[in-house]
């Protein structure tokens, strides 16, 4: 009997060794995501990807899609409050300006965590002054 306590600690040192890699692994898997933040306008979607996606136009003429259902938006500091609505989310509008930090997927898809707003639509703007 005293024979086998060696093989048996060995064995479950190894299992213990495997089991710390396992987790290791699965922590770090979600650091190898492509992170991004990109800044554009917002531009029309589609009424069947309304409040699931947006759509950015950046600068050089480039077009992502953004899926929008668990982010954070957010003012940023140069909009008055008098300008701001309760929600910020419902300022995504088409000419917004934004600022959107997000994850891409392996599928090709970019998951925001979070969304500033830079500017206001015009539209916006008109609608709080009157």
């Amino acid at each position: 009997m005293g024979s086998n306590s060696p093989f048996r600690f060995r064995r479950s040192s190894e299992i213990f060794r495997l089991s710390a890699l396992l987790v290791g692994i699965a922590i770090c898997i979600p650091l190898f995501a492509t992170k991004g933040i990109f800044q554009g306008r917002v531009v029309e979607g589609t009424k069947h990807e309304a409040g699931k996606y947006i759509y950015i136009e950046g600068r050089p003429g480039s077009m992502r899609r953004v899926n929008i259902q668990n982010c954070r938006v957010r003012f940023d500091a140069g909009i008055p409050a008098s300008q701001r609505v309760r929600s910020a989310a419902e300022s995504l509008r088409e000419s917004a300006q934004v600022r959107v930090t997000a994850e891409q997927r392996d599928n090709g898809e970019w998951v925001a965590t979070d969304i500033l707003i830079l500017k206001l639509p015009e539209v916006d703007r008109v609608k709080l002054e009157t």
